[in-house]
């Protein structure tokens, strides 16, 4: 909590209620005493998803309830969410918690746990309470504080201020006797509180397979020679004729028509090396953008060099608009079967889409006399409508497996962006909490609204805007420490073990494979990126799986809580003969034995005055069911 003299760490009683049966729908209740801010009511939302993802039960048959007691006159913060994800799996399993154990930390969407403040004060005061062991987010084993000096020189007084760095666990176990330990994620929290852990699964199985490589060879080799045949008439086109492109202040258009011109030959190069790596999604991706630069210098080529420009412009946005239309119609009509034409089909329309919108900002564009941006979405919008036709064709070429339901699609479509809403939401409020920002958001919003606006007649196209909602809004907050090597190999072997699972159950993941392989070329250039790439292809091979079996709980492994380390002897105990060591010992322990136990009984009677159990279910949540 925060005060007027600083940071001063408070201890919250939180106690997590599951209830299955009638009525049950994933609902998640939080009441407090006192007041909270409503990150905490995220946090707990949060926390109840991360535990189902962790434990493989499905959430939606249990509501959860979260009744939180402080002696803070507000709470909030984002520091409770790794207690509350390891209460609500605790519940869900029936375990028993450690109660010598505390930990801070924040939860992040993969069940990382995320980085804190005021750690030091926090530690006292679990000392406060009796507590032995305290857990605390990997990477904070040390913090700095800042120390005021007062020196006299001369008679002058300088005040000096810096910073001297703290050793958290030598901090915790010098000041207080309590062991101190970094832990990265809640499987690892786990072990310490109730000695159970998750087993953690590999992926050793080739992502690019040879039923893959066989549909996505041709495309990408076809793309190639596409675009090529592009860049060369566009360059003959622009030779001829770049005498007529002014190329003066403030118009430099030529230079800026001949920089497209270097970007198609770039990206096609890119495509062509891409293709001798076998990384052909990535190939089709570069070969794409080569034929947009290309298309667009060949427009803006024609345009500079007709008499009637205005005419030309009517003719072009005729000829674009209709060829759009065309396309859309193709992808808003095709048949979903089973799981790949859910995914081509899906994949077509969501290009449509885009290609719509790019027709109207280049009308926009038109009337604001922005001649050559709107040529270039002209472009854009033309060689996207090309793609939906590469998509509906690609169904052919797999086995449409699994047949898929319209109720099923309808329901997941909507189960993935209420999630993708509540994330956005999440995000953007810890976020904000924390004094952080994230450029992972600020497409996000437009992706569910696009969601939102699909739905009903487009389920396929608005889960696939969801997926890529949800992954870029968790990944805001994960990532708000930076985007590191350890983040990037979780996140692909993540995306590897989820395709696995898929192919387990007979569906290829087409577009997650070709978002990993993509990610992979991402690797060496933006980390973000990949990461991003990485997650999306694992959010639709886990959607895919979802829709085929529903989810089932793993099986977790008990080794036990492990021993706290002994802090190192005293010297007056070392120096005792050993017949008296144990005497010391014995009384030692007595002692303890009986301040724990008088600390334990009256902290007990306490909480049992100011928190009776028919609070522990909030009388409104009882009133609930009754009604319903």
């Amino acid at each position: 909590a925060r005060t007027s003299n600083g940071l001063v760490g408070v201890t919250s009683t939180i106690t997590v209620t599951v209830q299955n049966g009638t009525g049950c729908s994933g609902k998640v209740f939080v009441e407090t005493l006192p007041l909270t801010q409503i990150d905490m009511q995220g946090s707990a939302r949060l926390a109840v998803m991360v535990a189902g993802t962790l434990t493989g039960i499905d959430i939606s048959n249990y509501d959860f309830f979260f009744v939180i007691q402080t002696s803070s006159p507000i709470i909030g913060g984002p520091s409770a969410g790794a207690v509350m994800t390891i209460a609500t799996i605790a519940a869900l399993e029936g375990w028993q918690l450690d109660n010598r154990t505390m930990i801070t930390g924040m939860i992040d969407p993969d069940g990382s746990i995320g980085p804190v403040g005021g750690i030091p004060e926090k530690i006292e005061a679990a000392y406060s309470v009796g507590a032995t062991r305290f857990l605390f987010p990997k990477g904070q084993g040390v913090m700095y504080k800042t120390v005021t000096e007062t020196k006299n020189i001369g008679g002058i007084i300088q005040i000096v201020q810096k910073r001297v760095p703290i050793n958290i666990s030598e901090y915790a176990m010098n000041n207080f006797g309590i062991e101190a330990v970094e832990v990265a994620d809640i499987n690892e929290a786990l072990l310490y509180f109730t000695g159970h852990t998750f087993e953690t699964q590999v992926s050793n199985e080739t992502i690019t397979t040879s039923n893959y490589t066989t549909s996505m060879e041709p495309l990408a080799l076809h793309l190639i020679n596409d675009a090529n045949n592009s860049y060369a008439t566009a360059k003959s086109l622009f030779e001829n004729t770049k005498s007529d492109i002014p190329n003066s202040f403030p118009f430099y258009y030529r230079n800026q028509i001949n920089d497209m011109l270097d970007n198609a030959q770039t990206s096609l190069e890119k495509a062509r090396d891409s293709y001798e790596k076998k990384l052909f999604y990535s190939s089709t991706s570069s070969a794409f953008q080569s034929l947009i630069n290309s298309r667009f210098v060949q427009y803006a080529s024609n345009y500079f060099n007709t008499d009637d420009r205005g005419n030309y412009l009517d003719n072009l946005f005729n000829t674009v608009e209709s060829f759009v239309s065309n396309q859309s119609e193709k992808a808003k009509d095709a048949t979903i079967r089973g799981m790949t034409s859910l995914q081509c089909v899906g994949a077509a329309q969501k290009r449509a889409f885009d290609a719509e919108d790019y027709l109207k900002n280049a009308q926009q564009d038109y009337q604001k006399r922005d001649y050559l941006n709107a040529l270039y979405k002209l472009a854009f919008a033309f060689e996207r409508s090309k793609s939906v036709g590469w998509w509906l064709n690609m169904s052919s070429t797999f086995e449409d497996l699994g047949q898929v339901n319209n109720s099923v699609l309808d329901d997941v479509a909507h189960r993935y962006l209420d999630l993708a809403i509540q994330a956005n939401t999440y995000s953007s409020i810890i976020l904000q909490e924390m004094g952080e920002s994230s450029s992972l958001l600020s497409g996000v919003g437009d992706l569910i609204d696009d969601a939102g606006n699909e739905i009903e007649e487009y389920p396929a196209s608005s889960l696939f805007a969801s997926l890529e909602a949800l992954a870029k809004a968790n990944l805001a907050l994960e990532l708000v420490d930076g985007a590191k090597q350890d983040k990037l190999d979780k996140t692909r072997e993540s995306a590897a073990t989820a395709i696995s699972e898929s192919r387990s159950l007979g569906i290829e993941p087409i577009l997650a494979v070709s978002y990993f392989e993509f990610a992979q070329t991402l690797e060496n250039g933006s980390t973000t990126d990949a990461i991003v790439y990485y997650r999306y292809a694992q959010m639709i091979a886990g959607a895919l799986h979802f829709m085929v079996s529903p989810p089932v709980q793993k099986q977790s492994r008990f080794e036990g809580i492990p021993p706290i380390n002994p802090p190192q002897h005293n010297s007056f105990v070392a120096s005792l003969p050993f017949d008296l060591k144990w005497v010391y010992a014995a009384a030692t322990l007595l002692v303890v034995m009986l301040i724990v136990g008088a600390a334990v009984i009256a902290r007990e009677k306490r909480f049992k005055k100011e928190f009776p159990p028919e609070m522990w279910m909030p009388r409104s949540m009882e009133e609930y069911y009754r009604k319903h």
